[in-house]
């Protein structure tokens, strides 16, 4: 939620947060371990079994989705406010380095923040915008999920997961179509009801742009998600796992699905999620679990180390005073496109202004 500039910050335990999210995936890994009943030895003697070439290609392919889900963000940007490819790619790679050290995927709210910072644009319409990215995301498995399943046949939990993800889009398009009503809006001219953040975050959704995120949905949405499946079938390889397209897909929705704990990174989490749906392929438990464990540091250590690299660059802190994770600091915005007034600063953990 956006609160005026000026207001009390409430008080905050951000670290009571992380730690919680954290102690959530790590016992949600520790359980499936336990329920699959796969030994640490086990899991040590597969993991150094692995071969690397296949894991470096996998590294190399986490700084290509970055930069697909950046175009996908930039495109939905363009059509509300003017900003180059290269601002949308570098707050990406600053909110996965965020999303590591957040649980809940607060990351996300701090690229808002850090674009906002960076640019001058109002932070509500930039999250506006980022509201628009999260269902173009989950509308892209959906069209990806049909073109995955002429590759093989998926198992019939992933049609499930379909129906959830139907859902999500559904809620997508409605919120779409009530930011474009005329609800809440004055008459021609005369501007529109409620505070200007509120103005500000309809702007973001850009509904008068409506052929562009269309085009977004059939074109570009599907591709982060078409070529991580073809990464996770390729790093399969270092174990030697010859996976097809449809259950590389599998396990990638698994790693999805699982998010919903919300731990800093997925920690734990992402692992769960993995370990259980290479089980009912048939893979060795201590071979999924390694897999998976190896799989998810070659996603986050060359990305997060990517958005540690933009904020040093350009001079920024992470902690401390003026740091982007000082717990109810406000940040003053880049002179820039005019109307960053009207947004606080955002906390990333509980997603409070």
């Amino acid at each position: 939620m956006l609160a005026p500039e000026g207001a009390p910050a409430p008080r905050r335990h951000p670290g009571l947060r992380v730690a919680a999210g954290l102690a959530l995936g790590i016992a949600a890994a520790i359980a499936v371990a336990l329920y699959l009943g796969i030994s640490g030895r086990a899991l040590l003697s597969a993991a150094r079994g692995a071969r690397h070439g296949p894991l470096y290609v996998a590294a190399a392919g986490a700084i290509a989705l970055l930069a697909l889900q950046s175009l996908r963000w930039w495109l939905v940007m363009r059509a509300a406010v003017g900003i180059r490819y290269a601002h949308a790619f570098q707050a990406m790679a600053v909110g996965f380095l965020f999303n590591v050290l957040l649980p809940a995927r607060g990351g996300d709210l701090l690229r808002v923040q850090y674009l906002g910072k960076r640019t001058g644009i109002s932070r509500a319409k930039l999250l506006g915008t980022e509201i628009v990215d999260f269902g173009s995301d989950k509308l892209g498995w959906l069209i990806a999920f049909p073109l995955i399943c002429s590759f093989g046949d998926p198992p019939r939990w992933l049609f499930r997961t379909a129906w959830l993800m139907g859902g999500v889009a559904l809620v997508a398009v409605g919120v779409l179509a009530l930011m474009g009503s005329r609800l809440g809006r004055g008459r021609p001219g005369r501007g529109d009801y409620g505070p200007r953040w509120l103005a500000n975050l309809r702007a973001g959704f850009a509904v008068n742009h409506w052929k562009r995120l269309l085009t977004i949905q059939l074109m570009v949405a599907p591709l982060p998600w078409v070529w991580e499946t073809a990464v996770v079938a390729w790093a399969g390889r270092s174990f030697g796992l010859s996976l097809t397209m449809v259950q590389a897909f599998s396990v990638l929705t698994a790693f999805n699905v699982a998010t919903a704990v919300p731990s800093p990174g997925n920690v734990g989490s992402f692992e769960a999620g993995g370990t259980l749906a290479l089980t009912t392929l048939g893979v060795p438990r201590d071979i999924a679990l390694a897999f998976v464990f190896l799989y998810h540091l070659t996603q986050v250590v060359p990305t997060a180390a990517l958005g540690a690299l933009v904020l040093v660059a350009r001079g920024e802190k992470i902690f401390g005073k003026g740091g982007f994770l000082r717990a109810g600091g406000a940040s003053t915005p880049a002179p820039g496109n005019g109307d960053a007034s009207g947004a606080a600063c955002i906390d990333p953990v509980s997603g409070r202004a």
